[in-house]
């Protein structure tokens, strides 16, 4: 496997982007896997860094951040055709991809821009911060779909302007010993979207401004879009394609010990999306916040249309703590088949564990 250092395109009247765009435009003519290693030095981006098959990135001991004003994740797959004419909504087209993995060393950083980009939202009528999930994709700092292997590891992610790290239509995936601080609209850590499976989520610390982990299950597929406050996609494959399979199955979440808003981790589905075979254990609030709980099940909330009876089922849920969240385990759906055990609440004058079918 050839390695390729970023550094050693790095020239004089040259941004890191385009210097970064001449490393991996070297690596991908070679077959198979290659390493791309950002090391050396701080690398500062105007523009997000496109992944393809068979492509390994270490970041070691330095951090990659964005530019002010930069609109754009920070490492996304090279599958999107985007559409030229209307480039922040929804792709044309999603190819798959397969084999990434994006691996931190020492004090690795990925960070988001100091200065936001604004733009008028035209169903608020107000310029906006281009944050948080009314504005799509582009505001995930690691963006990937209808990807098969993907593993993001030893990163510490800050400044993010939406969901810290996005998967829609993956599989056999490995997220682990992230550090996530998140202060911004639906701050998520995790997010497992529709059409996931086979996913290990382990080793999460951090304080988000939304859930941690998340999986959900909401897509419809590709559909006529009303105007809405949702100006883009989240989910570019799922948004593009029609007659998707858009079940989430054979998740194992664990290790995660996190503060800040909402849930811990969550699993959420509608529209006759199915989740199951979910493990999940080892689960903790710390720090300061005010969550609503530590684990939630559940659909509702504006999010239930068209769920069924056992959409959600065997769950297997085991050792979870509440320091501050107002239950520690919350089930808000007939759900089939869950299994839990060693739930503890220790915030005074709350619930262990709440069941509303």
């Amino acid at each position: 496997m050839k390695s390729f250092y970023i550094k050693d395109y790095i020239q004089k009247g040259i941004s890191h982007s385009d210097s970064i765009e001449k490393c991996f435009a070297e690596a991908n003519k070679e077959k198979g896997e290659k390493t791309i290693i950002f090391d050396g030095m701080d690398y500062f981006i105007d523009k997000a860094i496109l992944l393809s098959s068979d492509t390994r990135v270490i970041i070691d001991n330095c951090t990659i951040k964005q530019n002010d004003y930069v609109f754009d994740n920070i490492f996304r797959g090279d599958n999107l055709l985007i559409n030229g004419i209307d480039p922040y909504r929804e792709p044309l087209e999603v190819y798959p991809i397969s084999n990434i993995k994006i691996m931190g060393t020492g004090n690795a950083k990925t960070v988001g821009t100091d200065k936001r980009r604004k733009g008028y939202h035209p169903f608020f009528k107000e310029e906006q911060e281009m944050v948080g999930d009314n504005w799509g994709y582009r505001t995930h700092m690691f963006s990937f779909s209808n990807c098969d292997g993907i593993e993001i590891s030893g990163l510490k992610l800050r400044q993010t302007m939406g969901w810290a790290t996005s998967f829609d239509s993956c599989k056999n995936g490995h997220i682990h010993d992230l550090d996530i601080i998140s202060n911004v609209h639906t701050g998520d850590g995790v997010d497992i979207r529709s059409g996931c499976s086979y996913f290990v989520v382990e080793n999460i610390r951090g304080k988000t401004s939304d859930d941690s982990v998340a999986c959900t299950a909401l897509s419809r597929g590709k559909q006529q879009r009303e105007f809405s406050r949702y100006l883009s996609v989240a989910e570019p494959y799922n948004s593009s394609h029609e007659g998707i399979n858009c079940d989430i199955h054979h998740i194992k979440i664990r290790n995660i010990k996190t503060g800040g808003r909402y849930h811990g981790v969550i699993c959420l589905t509608a529209f006759g999306n199915q989740i199951h075979d979910i493990e999940i254990s080892d689960i903790a609030d710390t720090g300061e916040g005010d969550r609503k709980s530590t684990v939630m099940i559940y659909t509702g909330y504006g999010y239930g249309d068209g769920y069924k009876k056992g959409d959600i089922r065997d769950i297997k849920i085991n050792n979870v703590i509440s320091e501050f969240s107002e239950y520690a385990l919350k089930i808000e759906c007939d759900a089939e088949n869950i299994t839990y055990e060693n739930i503890i609440q220790n915030r005074p004058y709350c619930e262990a564990i709440f069941e509303n079918k």
